[in-house]
């Protein structure tokens, strides 16, 4: 729909930039683990290792 506002020689372009803020935002999410489900064995599990890693 945004094609619509955009002039021609400029889609290709406008394009690439959403694709590569898609990629961006899916690298951060990942990396900050955004996307890892809310269940208990893994809060556990983190909260576990952080113990650890405070111990040394």
């Amino acid at each position: 729909m945004l094609a619509f506002f955009i002039e021609p020689k400029h889609r290709l372009v406008a394009f690439f930039i959403a694709i590569a803020l898609a990629i961006s935002g899916l690298v951060y999410g990942f990396s900050t683990g955004a996307f890892q489900r809310n269940n208990r064995e893994a809060l556990r599990a983190e909260r576990e290792a952080a113990k650890v890693t405070d111990a040394r």
